[in-house]
């Protein structure tokens, strides 16, 4: 069973995209609301795919926990980043190029674009 991490601030949207993951497929499901809850659900839980919202309380963005998701030792295989945001992407291209994110995906989006984002990472190998 793969293990996914959704970040976001909002309990609203982490249900949102809960429940959209597990009508999609059997994943085994994390959540954190803070940059740095999710830090410590990376090293504890392991998780293979991280939904990371950019927007988070705390004084950390999700795009430098994503920086440093990356550059975890602990974290290995690393876990793949999609970067989920209401931000267009080009005000966010150089931060998300810096993060080492794998994916960007629109808010609002559609529950198959999700799915069918995560099924184009789970099909590239682990990094």
């Amino acid at each position: 069973m793969k293990k996914i991490l959704i970040v976001d601030d909002q309990h609203e949207i982490r249900e949102l995209l809960r429940m959209t993951l597990e009508l999609a497929q059997s994943f085994s499901i994390s959540e954190a609301g803070t940059a740095a809850e999710a830090l410590e659900r990376v090293r504890h839980d392991g998780p293979e795919l991280v939904l990371m919202d950019v927007m988070l309380p705390g004084g950390m963005s999700g795009l430098e926990a994503c920086r440093l998701i990356k550059q975890m030792p602990e974290a290995r295989p690393t876990p793949k980043v999609i970067i989920v945001s209401a931000r267009p992407f080009e005000d966010l291209r150089a931060e998300f190029e810096a993060s080492g994110a794998d994916l960007f995906i629109a808010k609002p989006f559609g529950p198959m674009q999700l799915v069918q984002g995560i099924s184009k990472l789970y099909s590239q190998p682990p990094g």
